[in-house]
């Protein structure tokens, strides 16, 4: 009987992982729109219909790399729950995420770019939802384990974090010094009261 996991991933499966991070590396580089298959190819070192034996174009390969992405999203955030039952720091660790990943300087105009072009592209703008629905739903699963009802104001809430996190990336274009501990330690006071808040009455008190 073969041992599956002695024999490791397959060679198709090693391919998709060059042309993964070759592309990965070509999009940080050279943006979504200037990164093309040849680009990607030669940082692959494979021709472009070798690339076209694994995705079918640019967007096929983003949402696998958002996939891989989002699976160590979710065995970060294990991690963190495993060793914190704080909301407050799990939250925050998400705003760090997120800042570290998407919002680092190397690649906070990516970011900002495939935000535009969700704008105009249906398969980036299912992407993008993909990510943020994600991240909603990990917010709202803390929410709701602190006490929160679940309806339109804890949705509401959720949105008011979410913007406070993706404001990182704009912020770090328009003011490339802010430091991204002070970003953090800032958000901890206006997580707690939106943590604090169990219905509308307590979110008044809070304010």
């Amino acid at each position: 009987m073969v041992d599956v996991e002695a024999v490791g991933p397959s060679r198709a499966d090693q391919r998709r992982a060059q042309v993964l991070e070759a592309a990965d590396r070509c999009f940080t580089l050279e943006g979504f729109q200037g990164a093309s298959m040849a680009s990607i190819a030669s940082a692959a070192s494979m021709s472009v219909g070798q690339i076209y034996r694994y995705f079918a174009n640019k967007e096929a390969i983003i949402a696998a790399i958002v996939a891989e992405k989002l699976d160590e999203w979710g065995q970060r955030m294990a991690s963190v729950r495993a060793h914190s039952d704080d909301i407050v720091d799990q939250m925050l660790e998400i705003a760090r995420y997120h800042a570290e990943k998407v919002g680092a300087q190397e690649r906070v105009a990516l970011s900002l770019e495939f935000l535009a072009e969700a704008a105009r592209n249906p398969k980036i703008a299912d992407i993008v939802r993909t990510i943020d629905g994600a991240m909603r739903a990990n917010l709202t699963e803390l929410l709701v384990e602190s006490g929160a009802p679940e309806g339109d104001e804890l949705a509401a809430r959720v949105d008011m974090i979410v913007a406070l996190i993706d404001g990182w990336a704009i912020r770090a274009v328009k003011n490339p010094g802010i430091r991204m501990e002070a970003y953090l330690d800032t958000l901890r006071p206006l997580f707690e009261i939106l943590v604090s808040c169990r219905d509308e009455a307590s979110c008044t008190e809070a304010g």
